[in-house]
């Protein structure tokens, strides 16, 4: 484990391991998105990072590790360098949120390296915090013609805190208009699933053009969240998918924006 951040760990009957930190200047971190039909992953050093953000659709399970290993090497650090990992943990793809988790676990208790589960809602509202909106709405495909959904509005951090929870719901069913200024992002504004009338009109006003979550946005989050003491990063057997759905479909309807 990297010297410029001690981690000590204390057992704490059956919860497992609780993490305790002295923070250090920096950190190296690595962070996975497979949450959608893009692979997501970001390394982030010191001074640099290295980012594999690619279309990949159902290929996640293959390439995810070796293209891991491709971006330690071109950072010359190995795995149990790592301070911290950081990834999608839903909601999004059932296979693609397991995949992340899975990857992310096996990577941390092989490193002894704590996790940090994101958000993927957040880390797209982090994405359009950082082009200076305040208020913003997210939606990603859901398929069964729902989105997963929720709503944020940056705090005076710059950390974009719910307003409305996570959720997955039909857009026709999102009966609150959002405040003047709002802005959308995410693959579910995209969707041709029946929406409002006077919410239609809303999102003329324009919808971000990024519709994916993306590992170096989800790194720089998590970056943020710990300092703030807002997220306390978890034993690898501790951390948790977020699914939202219950019910997992196999449907053939490709999802929009991957």
């Amino acid at each position: 484990m990297s010297a410029k951040l001690s981690f000590y760990a204390a057992r704490y009957g059956k919860l497992g391991f609780l993490f305790f930190w002295v923070k250090s200047p920096t950190m190296n971190i690595l962070s996975i998105d497979t949450t959608a039909d893009i692979c997501s992953i970001a390394l982030v050093l010191e001074s640099k990072h290295f980012v594999f953000h690619e279309l990949r659709p159902r290929e996640h399970a293959k390439i995810l590790l070796p293209e891991i290993e491709k971006l330690l090497q071109l950072a010359g650090i190995r795995a149990d360098a790592l301070d911290l990992i950081v990834f999608g943990r839903g909601p999004g793809s059932f296979t693609g949120v397991r995949i992340a988790t899975g990857v992310a676990q096996g990577l941390g208790l092989a490193a002894q390296c704590p996790l940090a589960p994101i958000s993927t809602l957040q880390s797209l509202a982090w994405s359009a915090a950082q082009l200076g909106h305040r208020d913003i709405w997210v939606a990603l495909d859901a398929r069964m013609s729902e989105v997963y959904f929720a709503a944020y509005r940056v705090n005076a951090q710059g950390i974009p805190e719910l307003t409305m929870a996570e959720r997955v719901t039909p857009l026709a069913d999102i009966d609150v208009l959002p405040e003047a200024g709002t802005v959308f992002i995410g693959s579910g504004w995209s969707t041709d699933y029946e929406t409002p009338a006077r919410l239609s009109e809303c999102l003329q006003q324009g919808v971000l053009e990024q519709k994916l979550p993306h590992a170096l946005a989800s790194a720089q989050l998590a970056q943020v969240l710990v300092a703030e003491t807002l997220l306390v990063p978890v034993a690898a057997e501790l951390a948790q998918p977020v699914y939202l759905r219950n019910q997992v479909t196999w449907t053939q309807k490709p999802k929009i924006g991957t």
